[in-house]
């Protein structure tokens, strides 16, 4: 096996809710747990090519605006990200944290527990996700063997 090869990563940006003053704190260590998690997963179940582990990239703090998700864009560009995903317990300002990189595959993982599910993405990303996520099976199906990956699309 070649592990010396500069496969491209994974990205994952823990996505919050940034109203500070008791909502963003109460969230902050579950999110960034739910973002390790993810890599753990994705690292001990995905594969690159050459049979070595996919390698993931973590933002370094929970996003809850702008200069956070600048500040991920630029660690991920500078790492080799190939892909992103965007983790989330709770509802956030879409237009403020999501990834907003037109040449990124990227798909989101969360949890919207609400009484309007629909809440969690604003109407206007959902055709943007929708390219992102056929551009994310593509990158996965050219780089890594997938032991099981099941992909649901709610709408």
């Amino acid at each position: 096996m070649n592990h010396s090869t500069n496969y491209p990563k994974i990205g994952i940006r823990p996505i919050i809710d940034g109203r500070l003053g008791g909502v963003r704190e109460s969230l902050e260590e579950t999110t960034m747990k739910m973002a390790k998690n993810v890599a753990a997963l994705y690292s001990k179940e995905l594969k690159y090519l050459d049979g070595s582990p996919v390698q993931c990239v973590i933002a370094d703090s929970c996003i809850g605006g702008v200069q956070e998700a600048a500040r991920c864009a630029e660690k991920f560009a500078t790492n080799n990200v190939g892909v992103s995903l965007s983790v989330t317990p709770c509802w956030c300002y879409g237009s403020e944290t999501l990834d907003m990189n037109p040449d990124l595959p990227k798909a989101i993982w969360g949890f919207n527990g609400t009484e309007r599910p629909e809440q969690f993405i604003s109407p206007q990303l959902w055709q943007l996700i929708i390219k992102w996520v056929y551009r994310l099976l593509e990158f996965m199906e050219e780089t890594c063997r997938i032991s099981e990956m099941k992909i649901f699309l709610l709408m």
